[in-house]
């Protein structure tokens, strides 16, 4: 029992102090070796054959190239750590170029960051097409404004989305849409996909008879108002939105080709007010005489 404490103790009083020295070596070298592959890291990222020189911006339309190869630029700027650059083509983060690009940019639809070599990143970018104006104010506009686009409309597209705001211009070649709902943070869901499905449907099947719908408001859940341009001044289109579209346009076809209203419709002299096809299989109309205050024509 003694021999075996005794030679414990007095070997590892002994073997103590070259164990402290051997691990000290062995700490040392090892941190060595670690600042050996970070500096080395350091000067591969650092290195001039790694580093980002030049951005190429493909799909613009309407975005000007160069205002979206600054902003890329502009994320490469600065060190990562204090010693590794941004531009190395090894710590370009792809994802993050593409949340910064469509938060700067709402015109921007999808876009894809891909580093196409040690020097170049592309950006690939789809923007959103305009097929409608969308606005916020659902304010009659009088005949000689018919088509003229104010500082409360947005582009929208295909999909209902509102993506940017709209120049002042003359024509009709968009139509506008009135929701009544807010405006909120570019891009956003300006429109329920059902609620475009039918303005799309109204414009197409109305564009057949020669009507071309310059608004559309909601005025109510039971009450959808188109406006279009008959003889040179604005007319409506009353609807319910509740009842299919389909439904409606056969009572306004019918209505248009059953006299009185048909001679009246096709009458260049004759102003026309509205024309409400909310009732079942009735149309009711006016026009801006006073012999014609109150003319109600029926389909069967």
């Amino acid at each position: 029992m003694y021999e075996k404490t005794y030679k414990a103790n007095v070997l590892k009083q002994s073997s103590s102090p070259k164990m402290k020295r051997g691990f000290i070596w062995k700490k040392f070298l090892l941190a060595i070796i670690v600042l050996g592959i970070f500096f080395g890291i350091g000067y591969m990222l650092r290195h001039s054959k790694f580093q980002i020189t030049n951005v190429d911006v493909l799909g613009t339309n309407v975005l000007d190239e160069q205002n979206i190869s600054e902003s890329v630029e502009s994320q490469l700027v600065g060190v990562l750590l204090w010693i590794f650059p941004r531009t190395s083509v090894l710590l370009v983060n792809d994802k993050k170029i593409e949340r910064n690009l469509k938060k700067q940019f709402s015109r921007i639809e999808t876009v894809v960051a891909k580093r196409t070599n040690l020097h170049s990143i592309e950006i690939t970018i789809k923007e959103f097409e305009a097929l409608y104006l969308w606005c916020t104010l659902a304010l009659p506009a009088l005949p000689a404004q018919a088509g003229q686009v104010g500082d409360d409309c947005y582009f929208m597209d295909k999909q209902g989305v509102v993506y940017n705001q709209a120049p002042v211009f003359s024509g009709t070649a968009y139509p506008k849409v009135f929701t009544g709902a807010p405006l909120e943070e570019l891009p956003f869901q300006g429109i329920r996909l059902i609620d475009l499905e039918q303005v799309a449907t109204l414009q197409q099947r109305l564009s057949e008879i020669n009507i071309t719908p310059v608004t559309f408001r909601s005025i109510s859940p039971r009450e959808l108002q188109v406006d279009f341009l008959h003889n040179k001044s604005t007319a409506k289109l009353l609807l319910d939105p509740t009842v299919p579209t389909e439904t409606s346009l056969e009572y306004l076809f019918s209505g248009i080709r059953t006299e009185p209203l048909s001679g009246l419709f096709n009458n260049e002299s004759k102003k026309l007010l509205y024309i409400d096809v909310r009732f079942s299989n009735k149309v009711v109309y006016k026009f801006d005489q006073s012999e014609l205050s109150a003319q109600v024509g029926e389909t069967e």
